[in-house]
């Protein structure tokens, strides 16, 4: 039996008060129009009683018909069925099982009213700057902006969004601006019982618009009973500009900024840049803008677009305007945070920064992931995951989060939980493209199979491969499974001069976030075939890119190991052996526990190429089983150890 409670509860989740409310409001207005005109036309009486008793009659079936039956965009739906689409999707967490804080809040986008659609980006602001400043209160659990907007249009059923998010309150409202008038309506809601909270309009000047935002956080942080420190409280009254087109310039930026699973073109991190010096130009004094540009520049220099320390000098000069402007600004702590780590892997100072930055924004979640990231760096795996699924609980629905979460779990080598990570992020977008080759990358790792990852690389659109990422993966298949007319059928269709790497095919010369010379690749390939002069030319060209590289910096760790593996193809000992030499001291483990053992491992296939088996075997020893570093699965199939194979020492390694 139904608890008399959990019953009212159900009426009102499936809204069944609300369809007897509007049909007793027509029912009275139908027997009003009947009482009144039907004599007029001299309707007999039975016809009114008729009228009466069939609405009577009606009253049930529609609230029956309103139990069962929901009203949606996609038309009229079971109601069960409505919520299943709505329902966090199979592999996402539900917040059923979890503790949610009674002080926890997700702000949906709110909805642009206005004719004009031009001022979408005026409603996505007001979201914006209402989102960020409840984000600085520390008191509250404020869930990240990547998984609210993926609530910004369709049917939202409040509950089953609450339960996905993790939250007990939220906040959803429309904007509207016609000429210089802006309304806004905004209404809080709990979670859990679909209950009105609290609920205002506002019709101010635009002139007012910043002041209208402040009080509106005000408002939420009072219903929500948080406690507010004196900066805090000052914090809610600040603003990131007083120029709104800038901030829309601001808006469109870092839209194009944050990752989306989908790839990373420099396009649009040239973009971006464009966009942000437009909005610094409009406003000098915009810090927030300009932590945004220290962090693309940093971006463009650490993924090896362009190594230039002009980038370095940018992001630099960008973050220290940013904290003159403002000190206590954490967006501005994290981007010299990303200039230290990308610029010069200077771990520990980076570090400072981001716990600045968490001081500031602690519900921030790219500040948890840099936390993350500096801790695995650092060899502190367990911290680094932690942060990892704090970064998840903030920002549930973000993609670039669960990545880290699969990346981390996967170099750790626990392939169960990075599959649950892979699989979380495929119920929420099924098409995000290296999601899909996830599995096959852990099929690899763990067992030492190709096949897996070969399929899935057929559910990949033939013209999506962002910085020759996809090819990447296509070729390192192809070489390790000795399929050389696929090889050079995909280093023919891929249109990139070089290639960027995204760690999913292997770990000798898989230089993860490096970007490796297409020539390259022609060389192993034509090497294969057996044609030593046309290899020879290959792996000149190659060289040279990569000298170019380490023009513009000498100390490249990856690109010193990719020079070295040239040297090695190319019979140049002693440059090769300098080289890897170079980036050993570099580059050692102890200093970079993630990439670390990736060019380790590289070095140790250029000992290989050499002659040198016993130090190559003596290298994979300490290696195999490090969290990052080879797995008995991946020595099987990479064909860098193909002349080890007959020896013992390495079939014990690749044994597992």
């Amino acid at each position: 039996m139904i608890p008399v409670k959990s019953f009212f509860a159900e009426l009102k989740r499936r809204k069944v008060h609300r369809v007897a409310i509007a049909y007793a409001v027509a029912a009275w207005l139908l027997i009003q129009i009947a009482t009144q005109v039907f004599p007029f036309f001299e309707i007999p009486n039975w016809a009114v009683r008729l009228v009466v008793i069939m609405l009577v009659l009606g009253f049930p079936i529609a609230l029956i018909l309103s139990w069962i039956f929901d009203l949606t965009p996609q038309g009229i739906r079971r109601t069960d069925e409505a919520d299943r689409d709505l329902a966090p999707p199979a592999g996402m967490r539900s917040a059923t099982t979890r503790n949610i804080p009674e002080k926890s809040i997700a702000v949906l986008p709110f909805e642009n009213l206005s004719d004009d659609k031009e001022n979408e980006y005026f409603a996505a602001g007001v979201h914006d700057d209402v989102l960020s400043s409840l984000a600085k209160v520390a008191d509250l659990k404020v869930i990240s902006r990547t998984s609210v907007q993926q609530f910004k249009s369709g049917a939202r059923n409040l509950r089953e969004i609450g339960r996905a998010l993790g939250v007990a309150h939220i906040l959803e409202g429309t904007a509207r601006r016609a000429g210089n008038r802006i309304r806004v309506n905004a209404q809080l809601i709990d979670a859990r019982s679909d209950d009105h909270l609290w609920g205002e309009t506002f019709d101010r000047e635009i002139t007012d618009l910043l002041t209208l935002q402040s009080e509106l956080a005000q408002r939420i942080t009072e219903a929500l009973r948080a406690n507010l420190s004196a900066r805090e409280k000052t914090n809610l009254q600040s603003h990131p500009t007083q120029d709104i087109l800038a901030y829309e310039l601001f808006l469109r930026a870092r839209e194009l900024f944050h990752w989306a699973g989908s790839g990373y073109s420099p396009d649009k991190g040239a973009h971006a840049l464009r966009l942000i010096e437009e909005a610094v130009e409009r406003d000098p004094r915009f810090a927030l803008a300009y932590a945004l540009k220290s962090r693309l520049h940093s971006e463009v220099y650490w993924f090896g677009y362009d190594k230039s320390r002009a980038h370095l000098e940018k992001a630099n000069t960008a973050a220290e305007t940013a904290l003159k402007l403002q000190p206590d600004l954490g967006e501005a702590h994290l981007a010299k945070a990303f200039y230290y780590y990308y610029g010069f892997r200077r771990y520990d100072t980076a570090r400072a920064h981001v716990t600045a930055a968490l001081r500031a924004i602690p519900n921030n979640a790219d500040v948890l992931i840099a936390a993350a990231a500096i801790a695995r760096r650092e060899g502190k795996w367990q911290e680094a995951l932690s942060n990892t699924e704090q970064a998840r609980d903030r920002d549930p629905r973000s993609l670039l989060v669960l990545w880290e979460l699969f990346v981390n779990y996967l170099a750790v080598h626990e392939y169960t939980k990075a599959e649950g990570a892979v699989s979380e992020a495929l119920s929420i977008s099924p098409t995000a493209p290296f999601f899909i080759l996830a599995p096959g990358a852990i099929a690899l790792f763990r067992d030492g199979v190709t096949a897996p990852l070969r399929s899935l690389l057929g559910k990949i659109p033939r013209n999506f491969d962002p910085g020759g990422a996809i090819s990447t993966i296509s070729l390192r298949l192809s070489l390790m499974e000795r399929d050389l007319p696929e090889a050079e059928r995909v280093l023919a269709a891929c249109v990139h001069e070089k290639l960027e790497e995204e760690g999913l095919s292997g770990v000798a010369g898989a230089l993860d976030g490096y970007i490796v010379p297409k020539s390259w690749y022609a060389g192993l390939i034509v090497q294969a075939r057996g044609d030593a002069s046309a290899a020879r030319a290959a792996f000149e060209r190659a060289k040279q890119a990569v000298e170019d590289d380490l023009a513009h910096c000498s100390e490249d760790a990856k690109s010193l190991v990719m020079l070295a593996m040239i040297h090695a193809e190319l019979g140049e000992k002693k440059n090769a052996l300098n080289a890897a030499s170079r980036d050993g001291v570099l580059l050692p483990i102890s200093r970079d526990s993630f990439d670390g053992p990736i060019l380790a491992t590289t070095a140790a296939s250029v000992s290989v190429k050499l002659g040198e088996k016993d130090s190559a075997i003596q290298q994979l020893e300490s290696l195999v089983g490090v969290p990052n570093g080879p797995t008995p699965g991946i020595l099987r199939v990479e064909p860098a150890w193909d002349s080890l194979r007959d020896d013992p020492r390495f079939k014990k390694l690749a044994g597992g």
